[in-house]
C-alpha cells in the first residue's frame, strides 16, 4: 500500500465520528463501501468478520476498502 493510502487508513482509525462521517460523505463512495468502512473503522471488525456479516469474500471486502481509500484520500488531500 502506498504511503498516502496508509496515511488515509491511519486517519480513519484516529478520526472522530463527526469528521469520519463528513469525509466519508464528501468522498461520495458507494453505499456498500460506506457500510464496509463503518464496520471496519467504527465497529472495529476485521475484513474476515465484515465478509462473513455481508456474505461476501474477504477479497471483495479488500477491493471495496481499497476503492474507498482512494476516494477518501482525494478528499483528505483537498483539506
Amino acid at each position: 500500500m502506498n504511503e498516502m493510502l496508509r496515511k488515509t487508513r491511519e486517519w480513519l482509525n484516529c478520526s472522530t465520528r463527526r469528521s469520519f462521517s463528513a469525509v466519508i460523505h464528501e468522498a461520495k463512495i458507494t453505499p456498500r463501501q460506506m457500510q464496509v468502512c463503518e464496520l471496519k473503522f467504527v465497529k472495529g471488525l476485521t475484513n474476515y468478520q465484515i465478509a462473513a456479516e455481508l456474505n461476501v469474500s474477504d477479497k471483495t471486502i479488500e477491493k471495496e476498502l481499497n476503492r474507498a481509500y482512494k476516494s477518501i484520500t482525494n478528499v483528505l488531500k483537498s483539506l
